[in-house]
């Protein structure tokens, strides 16, 4: 079960604990989920960065990324789209919640 009160550094959680949507994550765990993502051939739809206050995430409006529907059968560059996004934003905001598609 995901511990909503902490950010996870660790990208494997994200995996074992069914994370996506609700797993708050640093930026280099971001990152690690959207690569492992890409190698498990799972899109990465949606990125939303904040603020973390230990506990607490607060969700930012001007830091959220979405899947590019026109990148819908290139998941590689869709999800490097993804990793940029993050990198881009690591300086603003400490905390990020990655949403995938269901993994069956």
């Amino acid at each position: 079960m995901v511990d909503r009160s902490i950010v996870y550094k660790d990208a494997e959680l994200f995996f074992k604990l069914n994370g996506t949507s609700v797993m708050k994550l640093t930026a280099n765990a971001a990152v690690n989920v959207c690569q492992l993502a890409t190698k498990q051939n799972i899109r990465v739809n949606r990125i939303e960065g904040g603020i973390w206050h230990s506990p607490g995430f607060e969700s930012r409006l001007d830091c959220i990324w979405d899947a590019k529907d026109w990148l819908k059968g290139n998941g590689l560059k869709n999800n490097m789209l993804a990793i940029e996004f993050i990198r881009e934003e690591a300086t603003n905001h400490q905390a990020f919640i990655v949403s995938i598609e269901k993994v069956t």
